[in-house]
């Protein structure tokens, strides 16, 4: 693939040339789609001031997926990250390369930089990072019916920025790149940010990466992030661009990223929901149902049987409650161990979760190994403000967490008995909205 760059001052576009090497359907959800990408970047920044590493690092994130053989720049990049991406033997190589291009590298009282969404871990991440912060938010043009609604991340982003943070809403259509609609790579919605790395001084790029998505909790077994696939490829081309990786939530969970924001003062402006408006979640999403729930149980607020009807009357839910095991589970254990129900379904979903027998304590933990996630200079500020909120897990939390594995759950006859009935029950007491 060979992709070309056109840029003015506000408006920056890269064209996608495929050939016939390349992967135009990696798998069978998932295709090419749209060959154009355009990004509204501040008219002050001058496009020939983007290092050829972060628009190289930009363009592998966007067409990762459908590379076959060779990726072709717009420009030469260094030495430093031909050889990085080289040592990984992925699929294809890169190129051209400029062996007298100096690789990147910030300048004095640079800061970091986070791709913010808005969402409860997202937010989490900013109220653990230095005030410095700058917070890059890629703001999805919508050009079709769509259940994603901007209402609630829009407001987020101006609620960032009248607290005093240096907050950017950038215009960008990436996502239609992949069909259907979507991160190429789910690092993509930092595009935004590292092409701004110059002009907003950046040295690092944050995410909201929690826990459930680096050490595995929740999904079937423990992963060591640190040395895994995707840190060491994705965290090794942001390091050999100049800008490493810094996840301050890495070694938290979802149970403790909404315990940060229910004390954090930044906490209010948070939102997980991307189908309802501002301070009103559709509630008709997965994410509702679980954060619902989850909510509840860290404020200690027992649900009555009322708000239970029209928390399960959850069409999506019941697809996902279907499944072995659910997506984060271990969320729904720990929430249902803290919240007591008479309710018929509740009773169901606590049984199929074990949330009568497990406590999962240790997720309101942070799991101090984590901080080796975040570059040196910012690692006692974060851990400092973490413990604000949070205690540290002891060893053994730590064997716990590392020795998680869900085989025995999935081949449960019991477990899938009791799945069977949840969801029959469930989708049998669905009412229209």
């Amino acid at each position: 693939m060979k992709v070309k760059m056109n840029a003015t001052h506000g408006l920056f576009s890269l064209i996608l040339e495929p050939d016939e090497l390349d992967i135009l359907k990696p798998n069978e959800k998932v295709s090419l789609g749209s060959k154009m990408v355009e990004i509204n970047l501040p008219w002050q920044l001058d496009p020939d001031t983007i290092h050829p590493d972060h628009l190289a690092l930009c363009i592998m994130m966007i067409t990762h997926p459908f590379v076959g053989k060779v990726l072709t720049f717009p420009k030469p990049v260094s030495q430093r990250f031909y050889d990085f991406h080289h040592s990984k033997s992925t699929r294809y190589t890169i190129g051209p390369v400029d062996e007298t291009l100096e690789p990147w590298s910030p300048s004095e009282n640079s800061r970091p930089g986070l791709a913010f969404s808005g969402g409860v871990d997202s937010t989490a991440a900013l109220a653990l990072m230095p005030p410095t912060t700058a917070a890059i938010f890629m703001d999805r043009p919508i050009r079709k019916k769509s259940l994603y609604d901007k209402d609630a991340a829009h407001h987020s982003c101006l609620e960032v920025e009248r607290l005093g943070y240096d907050m950017h809403v950038i215009l960008c259509d990436l996502e239609y790149v992949r069909s259907p609609v979507g991160f190429p790579v789910d690092v993509a919605n930092s595009v935004p940010a590292v092409l701004m790395a110059e002009y907003l001084n950046l040295d690092c790029i944050g995410f909201g990466t929690i826990m459930e998505s680096t050490y595995g909790t929740g999904h079937r077994r423990y992963r060591d992030y640190p040395n895994g696939n995707h840190y060491t490829l994705w965290g090794g081309l942001f390091k050999a661009a100049g800008l490493p990786f810094i996840l301050p939530v890495a070694g938290i969970s979802e149970v403790g990223t909404s315990m940060i924001v229910n004390k954090a003062p930044l906490g209010t402006l948070s939102q997980s929901c991307m189908r309802g408006t501002w301070k009103k979640p559709c509630l008709n999403c997965w994410k509702c149902f679980r954060k619902q729930l989850l909510d509840n149980a860290i404020l200690g607020n027992q649900p009555d049987s009322n708000y239970l009807d029209d928390i399960f009357n959850n069409k999506e839910a019941s697809l996902f409650l279907s499944r072995i095991p659910i997506k984060h589970e271990n969320i729904l254990t720990w929430s249902t161990h803290r919240l007591e129900s008479e309710h018929e379904l509740y009773k169901l979903l606590k049984e199929r979760v074990r949330g009568a027998e497990d406590a999962l304590d240790w997720l309101g933990k942070w799991y101090s190994p984590s901080i080796e996630l975040m570059p040196e200079k910012y690692r006692s500020g974060v851990k400092e403000k973490i413990l604000k909120y949070l205690s540290i897990m002891d060893l053994e939390d730590e064997n716990k967490l590392m020795s998680w594995d869900m085989k025995d759950l999935i081949e449960s006859d019991t477990v899938a008995q009791q799945s069977e009935s949840l969801t029959n029950q469930m989708s049998a007491a669905l009412k229209p909205r």
